[in-house]
């Protein structure tokens, strides 16, 4: 393997809790911070299915619902099975200046470059994420949060109809659940063309089990 201190790095986690994948974010974001890891996508699907809140959270969008709070941007939203996630621990800095709106830009353009290649024409409407049409629908939904220059949280795309009726118990990102929708699609296929996409703009990645990761965040800690 190369450099991990340089390498791009992306790994499928399956399936893991909020919690401990959250755990596993920081301590990434503290190699990335460090210099010892070079960037990282994770991807993966939330079990058990959770309610999570961002920093702009209205509490009459999950009133009455047992909702887990964190730092990311955004309102709720609910992550469970069937759902891709993929957590972005990424040095936001380029050729040294650091461009948040741009780097979420990019993140937006990556799904919506993904989706068309499945066949999905998308776009990032006035309502926060990413849509389809006929009807207009929200696939995706982005909140992200950075620390110094270094983003963690990131995506979760609609991959299954699974998702959806979670929804139904909030107003997610304060929307009418209603809107919510999904794109029938092949998990390790999303993965490939979305790991593809970034590196066609941050260079390529190397792939690594959730073993190996586990033993370099062991190892590097």
């Amino acid at each position: 393997m190369e450099n991990l201190s340089t390498s791009n790095l992306h790994t499928d986690l399956g399936r893991i809790s909020y919690a401990d994948c959250l755990d596993l974010q920081m301590k990434l974001v503290g190699l990335r911070k460090a210099g010892k890891v070079g960037n990282i996508l994770l991807f993966l699907e939330h079990y058990p299915p959770v309610y999570t809140i961002g920093r702009k959270a209205d509490p009459k969008n999950f009133n009455g619902v047992e909702v887990v709070k964190t730092d990311r941007g955004g309102d709720v939203t609910y992550h469970s099975p069937g759902q891709l996630v993929s957590y972005i621990i990424f040095n936001t800095e380029r050729d040294g200046k650091r461009d948040v709106r741009k780097f979420v830009h990019s993140v937006e353009g990556v799904i919506m470059d993904t989706l068309r290649f499945f066949g999905y024409e998308s776009y990032v409407g006035e309502e926060p994420g990413i849509w389809i049409r006929n009807p207009d629908r929200k696939v995706a939904s982005i909140g992200m949060a950075i620390d110094g220059n270094i983003s963690y949280h990131g995506f979760a795309l609609n991959i299954t109809r699974e998702p959806i009726e979670g929804f139904t118990s909030v107003n997610p990102c304060g929307l009418d659940p209603a809107v919510m929708g999904y794109v029938p699609l092949e998990r390790s296929a999303v993965i490939r063309e979305i790991v593809r996409n970034f590196a066609d703009s941050f260079g390529p990645f190397n792939e690594l089990s959730r073993r190996e990761l586990m033993e370099v965040v062991t190892t590097l800690s």
